[in-house]
């Protein structure tokens, strides 16, 4: 007898999204009576990879997992709930080397008669950048001085975590992050350049994916725990491999250059280091928002356990900030 269920092989993984999700472990007896059904797993990470493979074996299907774009109050790694998760059952948003589900919505989607939809994103877009909403968003704002002796052009280059699964899957090709910081200062020769670390180092529980000591002498380092738009605001321009703070940068009008592909470049918006064939499509800012943050993403409070929507897991996430 063949049963269909959502199994994963992560026990973890099934306390980790339970208010998203009703989740079975795939265990010796289920294997035993044949149980079968979609398998899932959290991106490319070990469960994610098993699910494929057991999809694969079964001739089944797989959802892979990740944070939405807009997660908590505070960091994930602290254990702050979530608000957001994306489902993708092609691939997941952050690998370029082959297709997502986030990917084929901005490939095909007819955002100009979805006039709503358009709306939405443009006022969720207007209520991001006022409020500083991130994907973390525990961070202080910049102070109103800290950039007072620098009124000159600035450009900023986004830092990753070594090990950043988007770098692996992000299409980098043969780019470094000296190469990038290397162009970000032959490219400004009138800026002074800026390096932003990313809060996971900042906490101490993961590794940069650059040198910090040694870039003292080419660049100034923003080591303190800014919330990315608030920073993003004092800038121009942006360098990034496929760091999701590039796309924040286009919501508050910088210009952002990519040298990974990461899910909002190749479609126009994005000075693009690298290529992806199967990104031919002109698309706008709003579009690519629309597409990411609404389409792609859902959401759940994680108190109610109800569906709620982008607006309301602002506001939560506006409500739950002014008290931490």
């Amino acid at each position: 007898m063949v049963i269909s269920n959502h199994l994963t092989l992560s026990k973890s993984l099934i306390k980790s999204t339970k208010h998203f999700l009703k989740l079975e472990h795939y265990s010796l007896l289920k294997k035993l009576f044949s149980v079968t059904g979609t398998f899932y797993g959290w991106g490319r990470k070990k469960s994610g990879l098993r699910a494929v493979a057991l999809a694969e074996r079964h001739k089944s299907s797989f959802i892979l997992l990740e944070d939405g774009f807009i997660r908590s109050a505070g960091l994930g790694i602290d254990g702050s709930p979530s608000f957001s998760i994306v489902e993708d059952d092609i691939g997941i948003y952050y690998d370029a080397t082959r297709p997502s589900r986030l990917e084929n919505i901005l490939n095909a989607y007819d955002f100009v008669s979805d006039m709503q939809l358009m709306q939405d994103a443009k006022r969720a877009m207007e209520f991001m950048v006022e409020h500083n909403i991130s994907k973390y968003n525990n961070s202080q704002d910049v102070p109103q001085d800290y950039f007072q002796n620098d009124t000159g052009k600035k450009v900023l280059v986004v830092a990753q975590t070594a090990g950043d699964a988007s770098l692996k899957y992000g299409m980098l090709d043969a780019y470094t992050t000296d190469d990038m910081i290397d162009a970000a200062i032959s490219e400004n020769p009138e800026a002074k350049v800026y390096i932003k670390i990313h809060p996971d180092v900042l906490s101490g529980k993961k590794k940069s994916d650059i040198d910090i000591n040694g870039l003292k002498k080419k660049c100034i380092i923003i080591e303190e725990n800014f919330n990315p738009l608030s920073l993003l605001k004092h800038f121009e321009k942006v360098y990034t491999k496929t760091s999701g703070m590039g796309f924040e940068a286009l919501l508050v009008g910088c210009e952002c250059v990519c040298f990974g592909m990461p899910f909002y470049a190749g479609w126009g918006i994005t000075t693009d280091k690298s290529v992806c064939s199967r990104r031919q499509r002109s698309l706008s800012v709003e579009e690519v928002f629309a597409a990411a943050y609404i389409l792609y993403t859902r959401y759940v409070d994680p108190k109610s356990k109800k569906e709620i929507d982008i607006f309301e897991t602002m506001q939560s996430i506006t409500q739950m900030r002014s008290v931490l």
